[in-house]
């Protein structure tokens, strides 16, 4: 199972996500953003770095069994 290619697009996606949403904080600064940042921005941010992290565990993984049965 090769995992770089979508681990690279969601890594690449969050960087993407990162800039417009600092670009976004330039000219939004209302209660809302604030709502918006806290109960779905920042929550999604989290869990995409944890399955980053997940990831990269789960290809260390498989590079050891591959190693393992050859």
């Amino acid at each position: 199972m090769k995992l770089g290619a979508s681990r690279s697009q969601l890594d690449d996606g969050l960087k993407t996500l990162r800039a417009k949403w600092e670009a976004v904080g330039e000219v939004w600064s209302d209660p809302i953003k604030v709502e918006f940042e806290e109960q779905l921005y920042v929550p999604l941010e989290r869990q995409s770095s944890d399955v980053l992290r997940a990831i990269d565990q789960i290809s260390a993984l498989f590079g050891q069994i591959r190693s393992e049965c050859e």
